[in-house]
């Protein structure tokens, strides 16, 4: 009895101190330094951690030893194109860490980690995104563009779902006039760590290509074929189902296309944190035979203080049968901006 006793009463010393130290994580340094904070995500190869004594830092997986994070959930993506789920533990392994999920251990390597961020019952702990906006002017011509761009993530455990928004306007003393919109909503669910079906709805304007409007449906499947720590690929493909109405307010009816896109991700998440990307979307008439087209965008962006960023973008679209005869089957234009971006 007095055991038992002995035991609870050093259970409630304890406790306290235990809880404590689950409320704080720590990174372990190989040469022996010891950081306690907030672990806030893992980016390809780069720890961004939110220590108790300064502003978030930024720090090299090879300079880190182990990790013990246990005040949430993480979603840990592999250099083997692995998924885990789990709280990260000290592990007995040089430079390496301990994934727990209930009776489940895994131990990965340092480098071997992709990805890593909080995966919470918390709705918005789940969102992130960026929105921007830009504006040039021609003193020649009179005239200026004004861009808005924007794009929010929602990532869940086997899903993940993405809305983006592109606009061109050209401003003249006259008015503004819509240019080119681009606005879709697409989302993947995984069957497999890297194999996913597909899913988008959107809507398109280009006065270029004399396109008024045009809403898109479309469904397909991928794979993301490439996660190494400064790239990601994806490919997919599928089918599109359009309806378009032109400048000259035309209506094409359901036009069905075979599609194929392939999308690069390059990173830098050391300081300053530099991000470059390229899609390319190639579409096949099948209702309306002959027809190609292609939609391509290139962006590059360059973080100038925390949580804002410089942006430049080449946007391209191709049309073999544009449905005015006399409009441009090419347009393609370069846009500058600045973003606010969240995650």
């Amino acid at each position: 009895m007095k055991k038992l006793l002995s035991i609870l009463v050093l259970s409630v010393i304890l406790t306290p101190g235990l809880f404590a130290q689950v409320k704080k994580d720590t990174l372990f340094f190989t040469n022996g330094t010891i950081v306690v904070g907030i672990l806030k995500k893992i980016k390809v190869g780069v720890v961004t951690f939110d220590p108790d004594w300064a502003n978030d830092i930024t720090v090299q997986l090879k300079r880190i030893n182990t990790i013990n994070a246990g005040r949430e959930i993480y979603r840990v993506e592999s250099t083997k194109k692995q998924v885990y789920f789990g709280v990260l533990m000290q592990d007995s392994i040089p430079h390496s860490v301990r994934i727990v999920n209930g009776v489940v251990q895994s131990s990965l390597g340092m480098e071997d980690i992709v990805n890593l961020y909080p995966y919470s019952d918390r709705i918005l702990r789940r969102f992130s995104g960026d929105f921007g906006f830009g504006y040039n002017y021609t003193r020649s011509s009179s005239y200026g563009r004004l861009n808005f761009d924007g794009t929010l993530n929602y990532l869940a455990k086997n899903q993940e779902t993405g809305i983006s928004l592109s606009t061109v306007y050209s401003v003249t003393d006259s008015g503004m006039t819509r240019d080119r919109e681009d606005a879709s909503i697409k989302s993947n669910y995984y069957f497999s760590p890297t194999s996913f079906v597909s899913g988008a709805v959107g809507y398109q304007r280009n006065l270029e290509l004399g396109i008024n409007r045009r809403y898109q449906e479309g469904i397909g499947i991928g794979n993301k074929f490439i996660t190494k720590k400064v790239a990601y690929a994806w490919a997919r493909g599928g089918l599109v189902f359009n309806q378009e109405k032109s400048t000259e307010g035309k209506s094409s009816g359901n036009l069905t296309e075979f599609y194929t896109q392939l999308q690069f991700n390059f990173f830098k998440f050391t300081k300053p944190e530099v991000k470059f990307d390229i899609t390319q979307t190639i579409y096949l008439g099948i209702t309306d035979k002959g027809r190609f087209r292609s939609d391509g965008e290139s962006n590059l962006s360059w973080e100038i203080v925390r949580n804002f960023k410089l942006t430049f973008q080449v946007y391209n679209n191709y049309d073999s049968k544009p449905p005015v005869s006399s409009s441009s089957n090419f347009d393609y234009g370069i846009v500058f901006g600045l973003s606010y971006f969240f995650y």
